[in-house]
């Protein structure tokens, strides 16, 4: 089991790499009694201190928030027992942590005398999405029905790349791998004033308990914290700017630890993650309760993968552990992303709670924990931990209460004159200590119970706040390994068409890991499609805009904007790597927010891919949306067709006149649609839809509905930059912006509806080079449509519902110097992007926003 007894909350920080993984199964080490340095450690000497290197691995960037953590005490007079107080101590609110990207208010750590309020707490939470973009080697192994992962193969070298700058798949679906923690450790010159020799022990105890803490089975996953630097700050040694300021301390830290890092993962000096022991008081905002502090979900960002912990006594160890957990992206438990996860029970007595006294063995890590740091992993954020490190430091295997007895964690705990209250039973519940509260004498306790192995009786001694006999001491030191239960029946399917996902799962059962013993390796979940057939036409929208709706009249999502209303998908400007986020834009007004982390399995990952998302990653399929299919789609767009139901239709537009011209119909279920603008002025087309240069023709693509309604550039208003214009039905087609030298206007299609390609044009003594193709369906309809009239195509066909506009920023048009009759005979103004004439240059479309 892991000693909750004597911890205290924590949190915890890792960093990602752009090698491949080493594929392989952990080898736990052999840990010795006492701290001592592996095999081909470093020894260098800084500041007259010892300290140790080894090898860790360099990562990317990542966001995240800070995070806190708090304490409190409670108190007794000198003297007085526990039934005749004449108030109760304070609560158990000793230690809290409080993630936060700006300073709260803090309660002090100063005693409290009888009779005093037990202290207020808050806390805020602020949580940031993580992504990678992670480059991969090979196409995933697919078995017959559904997705597996393959066995892993036992290393035979650190490190095993599979091939420079890219990522096993294989090693990322839902599997649980062992992941090693290299990690830097430094002690400032406060801890070297306090323990004095006994630092570096101290130090690993600790640590030794926070690694302790993650190797408990209900984390979930198989994390290895390795101590391979150990650092402490003599006088006169530089390090990073001291402050009492939490926030700035930890910003002083990261900054300090960045420099101090290698950039090489084979250096000896290089680390994953750095964590700064102090006993300096950190202060928040108002008051000075804050225990310790670390970033949310920065695993694996070389500038902000660290933390900084209050040394507080052997507590100090959950501490840590909590925010390490922070690091690994785990909020508290009583955010509202844990409320469902964690039940009506809550989990008030786990690492990651707000208020935390001691934590129980039986469960030591909420289900929301264990969730949101698989998830975490899963998603590829934490691929940096998987190289396990050739040397490391020892870290003790005796109970901390076996080297610290009650008088020195007292003194660890209240200070050098603080002294064991052992009048105050029963033994081994909470560590009562001597101190003075208001001039007077006082009995003060952090909630916390002994440490274990502190003796507390004649062949006895404690274990999780109870006094047990050696034999159940001695069950601590015994690990015992975890093993995977059987797989259990599919779950049920995400979708009742269209294509759903439904899941097996297995869990580490047979037995479940036990005292720091290792957790299962391999996968842990399988899925499969189901429901594969197609939805009733009767819904005009696809699976993400139904997402999408679902927000509509939310007023708290907008955040004090105006109310959007009508929420539709945006896919523009979407990285590859967010496919998977719900992402969604307002119709009416413009702005976006990405509504949930991950949209429902089973949802395309974009309008004109084949890929299918699951738990928030994008997983190829065939054009039947079935995983491990490899159907694909013909030229036109039928699934596992020959070509033979379309024939291709292309044209040219070089007969201008002032105004819209309509350029050709394109029939409903056209597939592929090209078109591009080039530059005669400039050099011409560029064939990629790049800068070609001066591209002065003014004339400019727009788009209508056969029934007269503008869906791009109408109205005399230009979308400047990228745009993606999405139809019903999830059909999206891609604009390059006016702005752009060579407009192109691509859709992969069906189109579910007539669309009446337009050109606009301002002066007409510079001819248009404008080019389509697109591939219409086999059918007297759409070939009575293709026949040209005037230069261009025209064709007819029936209205359908109305495309979304184009949802981008849009400038207003000016007259131009010399208008001519426009298509009604009125006339006509020129568009115009801002600060410009109507004779100008154009300009490379700008980024996406």
């Amino acid at each position: 089991m892991c000693p909750e007894s004597f911890l205290a909350g924590t949190k915890r920080a890792v960093p990602p790499s752009p090698r491949c993984p080493s594929p392989g199964l952990f080898q736990a080490p052999f840990l010795l009694p006492a701290p001592k340095l592996n095999p081909g450690g470093v020894i260098n000497q800084r500041g007259g201190v010892c300290k140790h290197h080894n090898q860790t691995q360099w990562g990317k960037k990542s966001p995240g928030s800070a995070d806190t953590a708090r304490s409190g005490r409670g108190t007794r007079a000198a003297g007085q027992s526990g039934p005749d107080l004449g108030s109760p101590p304070l609560l158990p609110q000793i230690l809290t942590a409080f993630p936060k990207s700006s300073q709260q208010d803090e309660k002090k750590k100063a005693p409290r005398g009888p009779g005093s309020p037990p202290p207020q707490f808050t806390c805020r939470y602020v949580l940031y999405s993580m992504s990678f973009s992670v480059p991969r080697c090979s196409s995933p192994t697919w078995g017959s029905h559904f997705f597996t992962v393959s066995p892993l193969s036992s290393i035979t070298r650190r490190r095993t790349p599979w091939a420079a700058g890219c990522w096993g798949p294989k090693l990322m679906r839902f599997a649980s791998l062992p992941r090693f923690v290299e990690m830097l450790v430094v002690a400032d010159e406060s801890m070297a004033r306090f323990h004095g020799a006994g630092l570096r022990p101290y130090l690993l105890t600790v640590l030794a308990a926070a690694a302790r803490s993650f190797r408990h089975g209900s984390l979930g996953n198989a994390v290895e914290l390795r101590v391979t630097r150990l650092e402490v700050l003599g006088p006169g040694t530089p390090g990073p700017p001291a402050t009492t300021n939490a926030a700035q301390m930890l910003r002083n830290f990261c900054r300090w630890q960045r420099d101090l890092n290698v950039p090489d993962e084979d250096s000896p000096l290089h680390f994953d993650t750095a964590i700064l022991f102090t006993r300096q008081d950190l202060c928040g905002a108002a008051t000075c309760d804050t225990l310790g502090m670390a970033d949310v979900g920065t695993a694996c960002d070389p500038e902000r993968s660290c933390a900084i912990v209050e040394d507080d006594g052997l507590q100090s160890a959950l501490t840590a552990a909590h925010e390490l957990g922070h690091i690994f992206s785990m909020p508290h438990d009583d955010s509202p992303h844990c409320a469902e996860l964690n039940g009506p029970a809550g989990s008030s007595r786990r690492v990651m709670a707000p208020v935390m006294s001691s934590v129980p063995p039986g469960e030591m890590w909420s289900p929301c924990s264990a969730r949101f740091i698989t998830d975490f992993l899963d998603n590829g954020h934490g691929h940096c931990l998987l190289d396990k490190p050739s040397e490391w430091l020892r870290l003790p295997t005796a109970l901390p209460g076996a080297a610290y007895p009650l008088e020195r964690q007292c003194q660890l705990a209240f200070g050098t004159d603080s002294r064991h209250c052992g009048e105050l039973q029963p033994p081994c519940a909470a560590l009562w200590c001597s101190g003075r509260a208001g001039g007077r004498a006082v009995c003060q306790t952090k909630h916390f119970p002994w440490a274990d192995g502190t003796p507390c009786g004649p062949g006895r001694a404690c274990v999780s706040g109870q006094c047990v006999g050696i034999a159940a001491v001695e069950e601590l030191n015994n690990p015992v390994d975890g093993a995977w239960g059987p797989w259990g029946p599919w779950g049920g399917c995400s979708r009742s068409c269209g294509g759903g996902v439904s899941f097996s799962q297995r869990s580490c059962s047979r037995p479940a890991p036990r005292n720091g013993g290792r957790y299962c390796r391999g996968e842990r979940s399988r899925f499969r499609s189901c429901n594969t057939g197609a939805c009733p036409g009767s819904n005009p929208l696809a699976f993400r805009e139904e997402q999408c709706a679902a927000y509509n009249h939310r007023p708290d999502i907008s955040k004090g904007l105006p109310a959007a209303g009508d929420w539709v998908p945006r896919y523009s400007g979407v990285a590859e790597k967010d496919r998977c986020k719900l992402t969604c834009q307002s119709r009416s007004l413009g702005y976006y927010h990405v509504l949930e982390p991950r949209v429902a399995d089973g949802t395309p990952c974009s309008p004109e891919g084949t890929g299918v998302c699951v738990r928030g990653r994008c997983v190829p399929t065939g054009c039947d949306r079935v995983i491990g299919s490899k159907k694909k789609f013909d030229k036109c767009m039928v699934c596992g067709g020959d070509g033979s139901a379309c024939t291709k239709v292309s044209g040219v537009f070089t007969k201008p006149r002032f105004g819209y011209n309509d350029v050709v119909t394109i029939p409903a279920g056209a597939t592929h649609l090209l078109v591009r603008q080039g530059s005669p002025a400039g050099g011409g087309d560029t064939g990629d839809g790049g800068d070609s240069g001066d591209n002065g023709d003014n004339v400019y693509l727009a788009l209508r509905q056969p029934s007269g309604g503008s869906l791009l550039n109408g109205g005399y208003v230009l979308v400047p930059s990228q745009s993606t214009v999405t139809l019903p039905g999830g059909v999206s087609l891609r604009y390059s912006g006016a702005t752009a030298a060579t407009e192109t206007l691509a859709c992969q299609g069906p189109l579910r509806e007539p669309l009446v390609l337009q050109a606009l044009v301002v002066d007409e003594r510079r001819p248009p080079r404008l080019k389509f193709s697109f591939f219409a369906p086999r059918r007297p309809a759409a070939a009575a449509a293709a026949a040209p009239t005037g230069g261009g195509f025209s064709t007819t066909g029936s209205s359908g519902a109305a495309p979304s506009v184009p949802q981008r920023p849009r400038h207003e048009a000016r007259p131009p110097r010399a208008p001519g009759p426009g298509p009604g005979g009125g006339p006509v103004k020129a568009p115009v992007l801002p600060g410009e004439g109507p004779a100008r240059r154009r300009e490379a479309p700008g980024p996406p926003r």
